[in-house]
């Protein structure tokens, strides 16, 4: 396995990127807001940990036809660290998620996830030795300030105390800033597993690991009856499973051909616009001004991260 370090010297240098990957990126946003449209929709209907074993699993036969025709299955001794690392992440993330969407609105939830390649940086300064620059770390305070806003009740005041009133009131928010810190992590292992598998085998492979580790979860809670979906929600879940299939594999294949952070900051702008669309059109979410202010401050934030 690659130490940190190298993986640094490897993907830092890679601050363009072309339009393929660019375009990629911009369907995987679009795609991953269409998911979660879905998942909001069914998250009345089955438990956050039963539908998480149905979307990853449902998965895994369509990673396993392409396994088998585009690659060998293979996998050197180097993947099962990273492996391992993104899988036990992923599961955590994806129930902190889908619990999220039961409690709190689409277009408050998702647009948090722009903390991740804000977390990813401030780890890199441990992990990696890198220090931002002055304009990379405005983009951490703008990013910050942006999701602290997306939460922001007037009626709390304007001060730091009253702000994090604000915020902590919505559970799907500290959800979401769990999953951030998860999903901020991930990337990284996962271009390593990749390197060492394959996309496809490594799709195959995350799928399994996330799909039987929430199996067991459910098992081990008394739960295993939750797995049975109701018929209203089979269509959607159908749905969902090759939504969340195509928006992977473009992933991972843009995770290959890009720098990490560059493809995490177009993904996550992307994925927060769609949010606040969705959430107004299917929910009648209503978006306040100051989330607007809030998601172009975390927009324009995330983006300065990679200057």
């Amino acid at each position: 396995m690659a130490s940190a370090r190298a993986l640094g010297s490897t993907i830092a240098p890679a601050m363009t990127i072309s339009f393929l990957p660019i375009l990629m990126v911009v369907a995987v946003g679009t795609l991953y807001g269409v998911f979660d449209l879905l998942r909001k929709r069914m998250t009345g209907a089955m438990p956050a940990a039963a539908m998480l074993v149905w979307l990853a699993l449902g998965q895994v036969p369509l990673f396993a036809l392409l396994v088998w025709r585009e690659e060998s299955f293979s996998v050197v001794a180097g993947y099962w660290i990273p492996g391992l690392v993104t899988i036990l992440l992923n599961i955590v993330a994806n129930i902190a998620l889908l619990r999220a969407l039961q409690v709190a609105a689409l277009g408050v939830t998702i647009p948090l996830l722009s903390l991740t390649p804000a977390f990813a940086t401030l780890l890199s300064i441990r992990v990696l030795g890198e220090l931002p620059s002055t304009l990379q770390m405005t983009g951490i305070l703008l990013v910050v300030a942006g999701a602290f806003a997306l939460n922001f009740d007037a009626g709390e005041g304007a001060s730091p105390l009253g702000v994090w009133r604000s915020l902590v009131r919505e559970k799907g928010s500290l959800l979401m800033i769990l999953v951030a810190l998860c999903w901020s992590v991930t990337p990284a292992f996962d271009k390593l597993a990749v390197a060492a598998s394959g996309v496809y085998t490594h799709g195959l492979l995350l799928n399994g690991g996330v799909g039987l580790g929430a199996l067991l979860w459910l098992l081990l809670k008394g739960e295993g009856a939750t797995l049975e979906p109701r018929r209203a929600v089979g269509g959607l879940l159908a749905l969902s499973v090759l939504i969340g299939f195509v928006a992977l594999v473009l992933l991972l294949k843009a995770y290959t051909l890009a720098w990490i952070g560059m493809v995490e900051t177009i993904r996550r702008a992307v994925n927060t616009g769609w949010a606040l669309v969705f959430g107004r059109w299917f929910f009648g979410e209503r978006i306040r001004t100051a989330q607007i202010v809030a998601v172009v401050l975390m927009t324009v934030g995330v983006a300065l991260l990679f200057f």
